[in-house]
């Protein structure tokens, strides 16, 4: 993540906590970033050619389709001034991680070969918890390449627990002690 996504994320949370508005924007944040990411607005909004005037009324307009607080609308106008619209989602996903740090909260994603049932979700999410010492946002993500277990990554770290990572240890230590 770019460090210029850092900047303006850490100046948007201070704000929004500042006026007791950290949910909402970030709800509305992901909005416009949802929107600018989008293939036919992103070419756009990177454009070097686009006009001052036509990236700002393009920023209000994308504020105006996601229909945004004026604090939403006030900072994608700053972005457009400064020709940062590009970076809309890399300051969501940091935002996201501030938010997150302040609730005591931890994204987690959890990659099955097939749907975990509730009973599993729950230990998985029970298991994190006591790890990681937050509360646990799990991201369930269905990876048919996986024959079987869990790999599951939560603070930058891979816990792997998938039948093949395992095979792979066996076949090392196998052919490790062959060797002898």
């Amino acid at each position: 993540m770019s460090a210029v996504a850092r900047r303006y994320a850490k100046a948007l949370f201070a704000l929004a906590k500042e006026a007791a508005t950290v949910s909402p924007t970030a709800a509305e944040l992901s909005q416009v970033a949802a929107f600018a990411a989008e293939p036919t607005v992103s070419t756009v909004i990177g454009s070097p050619f686009l006009s001052p005037v036509r990236r700002r009324e393009l920023a209000r307009a994308l504020a105006t389709e996601a229909k945004v607080s004026p604090l939403v609308t006030h900072f994608v106008c700053l972005l457009a001034d400064h020709q940062r619209l590009a970076e809309l989602p890399a300051i969501d996903r940091f935002f996201r991680e501030l938010q997150d740090q302040e609730l005591g909260r931890v994204r987690v994603t959890i990659r099955s070969s097939s749907p975990l049932s509730a009973a599993q979700q729950s230990e998985l999410v029970a298991a994190f918890t006591r790890i990681t010492g937050k509360q646990v946002m799990p991201n369930l993500v269905v990876d048919p390449d996986l024959l079987g277990g869990v790999v599951v990554e939560a603070e930058g770290k891979v816990y792997d627990g998938s039948v093949h990572t395992q095979l792979t240890r066996l076949a090392k230590e196998i052919t490790g002690s062959a060797a002898l």
